[in-house]
């Protein structure tokens, strides 16, 4: 009997013990790798596009990293290749070259990201981080950060992290709204657009479709071809849009991540100020 008990005793200590091990390896599933990796300085993504100039390219050298959380991917394949991560003060477009990222960096992944050796770009005045560019062919093509070095420059911290949209108005769209996650509210498609589907999915064409705010002005959601829901119907009615703001030259734009970005759930607004513009 006495055995019994001892070699209960001993079992016992041996299951808190792979219990505890356990707890102490999910807690540190994120944890930093090392001290003198993650030593870089720690900057916002307002004072990185400082930096940028329209139409060049900065070589990042400094040691610098921002901390940052991903609110668009390639889930539904509106983007390639990339993933679009924003903190309190901006977002981003981050080019990485592999597919299937959101099973890596599903929306909601805090991240720090190191920045040394990663170049500031623009595309149509979208400014993006990039891993490599070619100027070769006579113009700039960009490349995203290689597969193998996604480790050295990516940190996940953690899931599920929350993300506030922030409402803004027409008037309030600008560039520093680039890489956002932004809710439009009073807003409708243009009726010959209801129509429409996001894009033409049988040619692989993107296509950008009219938004309308009911108090006048127009932003344009652009669907790649490529979309998973690139064949659906435009929404009809009105009601509020949530997406990553967007720029191509001067025209405004919005990308959705998936149709439940839209909420249309009142009638088409009456009046002419919306169609002002």
């Amino acid at each position: 009997m006495k055995n019994n008990y001892a070699s209960l005793a001993v079992l016992t200590m041996l299951l808190l013990t792979t219990c505890c091990c356990m707890a102490c390896f999910k807690k540190s599933a994120y944890a930093i790798p090392s001290i003198a990796q993650w030593k870089d300085s720690l900057i916002t993504i307002k004072q990185l596009k400082r930096i940028h100039r329209m139409g060049e390219v900065e070589p990042i050298k400094q040691e610098w990293m921002i901390q940052v959380v991903v609110v668009a991917n390639d889930e539904y394949d509106n983007w390639y290749k990339s993933i679009v991560v924003q903190d309190s003060t901006g977002g981003i477009m981050l080019l990485l070259d592999g597919q299937n990222l959101f099973q890596d960096y599903p929306v909601g992944t805090l991240i720090r990201l190191r920045l040394k050796d990663l170049l500031l770009s623009d595309y149509r005045r979208m400014i993006q981080l990039v891993g490599a560019v070619d100027s070769s062919s006579g113009s700039l093509v960009t490349g995203g950060i290689p597969v193998p070095l996604f480790k050295q420059h990516i940190q996940i911290l953690q899931d599920n992290f929350p993300i506030n949209p922030i409402q803004v108005q027409f008037k309030n769209l600008h560039d520093s709204l680039q890489g956002r996650l932004i809710q439009l509210s009073a807003i409708e498609f243009s009726a010959a657009d209801t129509a429409q589907t996001f894009a033409d999915k049988k040619n692989k064409l993107g296509a950008s479709r009219a938004l309308k705010f009911c108090t006048g002005g127009t932003i344009y959601l652009r669907t790649s071809g490529y979309a998973d829901f690139a064949g659906v119907g435009i929404p009809n009615g009105n009601g509020s849009v949530l997406g990553i703001y967007s720029v191509f030259n001067s025209e405004k734009q919005l990308l959705i991540r998936h149709p439940d970005d839209i909420l249309f759930s009142n009638p088409r607004c009456s009046g002419a100020a919306w169609l002002k513009n």
